[in-house]
Parts: C-alpha cells; sequence; structure tokens
C-alpha cells in the first residue's frame, strides 16, 4: 500500500489520504488523532467529516505521506 495525496484541516486534527495498493485498488483513509479508519469511499469520507462537523471545504493538499 502507498499513500498517493493527502489533504487535512488546516489545524491537522484530521487527514485524508489517498491509498493505493500495488493491484491497484484505490481507497481513502480518515485519520484523526490516533483513530484510523481505512478501505472507504469519498462519499463515506464526507459522512464522517460532516458528522464531526467538519466541512470538506475546509481541507487542503498537504505533503504525501508513506
Amino acid at each position: 500500500m502507498k499513500v498517493v495525496g493527502a489533504m487535512q484541516t488546516p489545524d491537522g486534527r484530521w487527514r485524508v489520504e489517498v491509498v493505493r495498493h500495488q493491484s491497484g485498488g484505490r481507497w481513502y483513509r480518515l485519520v484523526h488523532g490516533d483513530n484510523v479508519v481505512d478501505f472507504l469511499t469519498i462519499g463515506r469520507v464526507a459522512e464522517l467529516l460532516a458528522e464531526a462537523g467538519v466541512d470538506m471545504s475546509d481541507l487542503s493538499e498537504t505533503a504525501r505521506a508513506g
């Protein structure tokens, strides 16, 4: 697995990573503190962020990790 892109909130508390498996499959990972949720669709990422009171428009591209 390799992180091929990432976005986060200005304070860095919420991070969304685009993960690619060597088979070519892609999914999203949501990171908040020690909590990591893998294998998400972008729709599910948006839902989880909205439930936490985070607007996806607040995310900005950041340096890749991993």
